[in-house]
């Protein structure tokens, strides 16, 4: 019995230690994928390496969808995984907020602000999405003036021989 509840032990532990490791080891490796998840996530490919483990779970729950999309669907994807790499690290973290926040908002309302968008000319959504980019493009925050002046420095002293 004692054999039995120590080999249980020592299995329980390894596999902690297994499952610890392959959390800190940013699992699966790129040579790890399905060659189906390969071509899903091809963007992403360079980058991939240096993604953490919920990141990745992240990017291969989408890779998990590819399959079932349209090959224009497929492109758009990649083209927007590929927009999405060349981002600093920054801007990832805008685009996941509003991403966030954009699906804060109930289906319904995002349907009918999409089908909106659609139904616009082509002039209007070209000066939104000027609009956007040059939103983009501006510092965060607005730029203003100090109100208070800059400290002088001390005055210089001399030291006196004790």
């Amino acid at each position: 019995m004692r054999r039995f509840v120590a080999h249980g032990a020592l299995i329980a532990g390894l596999m902690l230690v297994c499952s610890v490791a392959f959390a800190q080891g940013g699992r699966p490796t790129w040579r790890e994928l399905t060659p189906v998840q390969r071509e899903a996530l091809a963007p992403l490919a360079k980058d991939w390496g240096t993604l953490d483990t919920d990141r990745k779970r992240k990017w291969l729950e989408v890779a998990a969808k590819y399959p079932n999309l349209s090959p224009e669907g497929k492109q758009k994807l990649h083209e927007r995984m590929a927009e999405f790499a060349r981002l600093t690290p920054a801007q990832k973290n805008v685009a996941r907020e509003n991403f966030r926040r954009a699906y804060e908002v109930p289906a319904e309302q995002r349907q009918a602000t999409l089908q909106k968008y659609q139904e616009l000319p082509p002039d209007k959504k070209r000066e939104l999405a000027d609009k956007a980019a040059k939103k983009a493009r501006a510092p965060h925050g607005p730029a203003r003036e100090l109100d208070v002046k800059p400290a002088q420095p001390p005055a210089k002293t001399e030291l006196k021989a004790q």
